[in-house]
This record gives C-alpha cells, structure tokens and sequence, in this order.
C-alpha cells in the first residue's frame, strides 16, 4: 500500500505491537524493504486486538476506516480524493502540501555502487537530510556519494546560497526617498 499510494500523498506508519526486539523489527523492515516509518509501540484508543489491523485517517485528521488491511482501499482512495493536487511546492501551510527540496527526487549512487531514490531536502556540512517519497527522512553523508553525485549537491547549494544572498541585498536595500 505504501508503494501504491504514497506518491499520492498517503503516509502510512507501521505499529509492531507485540513487543519484539529491534533487531527483530529491523530484520523485518529489511527482509520487505519496509520505506515507510515503523514504531516500536503505539499510543491512543485501542481499535482492535485483530493483528493485522489497519486506521485511515482522512486530511481533517478524522477516522474514516478501521479493520483489516485487506478492506481499506475504498476508505484511502476516498479520503485521498480530499488532498490538494495543486498545492503550492513553497505552501508549507499544510502536511500534504508538497514540500521544497534542494534536489529533487532522484536515483542517488553511493561510492560502492548501491542506489536509492529521495529528494535531498537540506544540506548542513557535508550531512544532507533526504526524503523518500513516502515521507521517511534519514540523514547522510554525502561524502559518501558518487563524485557526480557530490558535484550537483555542490552546484545546486551554491546556486541556493548565492540566491539567498541576492535576496538579502534586496532586503538590506534602504528606500532614500524619504530622507530629509
């Protein structure tokens, strides 16, 4: 479901409620290559002690659907019928607006070869924070990354900071017109 929906905007986040150990949980995220969030544990009203069980929610946050997994594809098509499609990338007023990367999505190369797909979002030193497009974040270090890969982070930051400091001059600009 998480493969299917989230380019639409679904975020799915995984509960493991039966009390197994990291490794364990770990274990099963990469034995499925798991993208979204898991917890361990949940907190609020119990649904159900059906394992497993599904909640959507729509975009107001309101319960639309509860059961098995198997049963819900009525309820998350519906409810993301409610999500803007034409959400503004800068319109950071909603989560389900699309937020503004420093690259977008892309197939990234590492220095021994393996990839992944995400959006750099931030760059911080030699860290960048990436997003898959289920919403998962995780931070990186981009030294680690294919030269090619480095030199656009490199490009794409100093075309960013050099656009940052334009639009700092415009602000420190002092309109004279008013001076006696």
């Amino acid at each position: 479901m998480d493969r299917k929906y989230a380019k639409k905007g679904m975020v799915l986040v995984g509960a493991e409620v039966q009390g197994s150990n990291d490794e364990k949980i770990k274990e099963v995220i990469d034995e499925h290559d798991l993208k979204f969030t898991v917890t361990k544990g949940i907190a609020g009203p119990s649904l159900s002690n059906a394992i497993p069980h599904m909640a959507v929610f729509d975009v107001k946050g309101d319960l639309v659907f509860t059961g098995h997994p198997n049963q819900a594809e009525k309820a998350i098509k519906t409810a993301l019928k409610e999500v803007k499609e034409d959400s503004s990338p800068t319109d950071e007023s909603s989560i389900f607006s699309k937020p503004k990367y420093l690259i977008e999505e892309r197939l990234w190369t590492n220095d021994k070869g393996k990839t992944l797909k995400a959006s750099l979002i931030t760059l911080e030193g030699n860290t960048g924070k990436f997003r898959f497009s289920n919403g998962r974040t995780f931070n990186y270090d981009i030294t680690k990354l294919s030269s090619d890969d480095q030199t656009l982070i490199k490009s794409k930051s100093n075309q960013e900071t050099e656009e940052e400091e334009e639009e700092e001059e415009e602000e420190e600009k002092v309109d004279n017109r008013f001076e006696f």
